[in-house]
């Protein structure tokens, strides 16, 4: 993938974790724990994408409470 002037773009993985040239290291983690790049990535979507992927997580929630040993 380039970029408009010819460049070749970073991969997006290096843009959310802060490793792009140019671009100041930004943080993994908070301070309680929380992973930082999740939110920058979700941050990232679109708002259709954002609902695609949480509606994703929801159905395989649903598929696995459905496999439960003991049900």
């Amino acid at each position: 993938m380039s970029s408009s002037d010819g460049k070749p773009s970073e991969p997006v993985s290096k843009v959310v974790r802060g490793e792009s040239p140019g671009v100041p290291r930004r943080p993994t983690h908070a301070e309680d724990g929380t992973d930082l790049t999740l939110i920058r990535w979700m941050l990232s979507l679109r708002h259709a994408e954002r609902l695609q992927v949480l509606q994703s997580g929801a159905r395989s929630l649903a598929l696995l409470r459905d496999v439960r040993p003991g049900r």
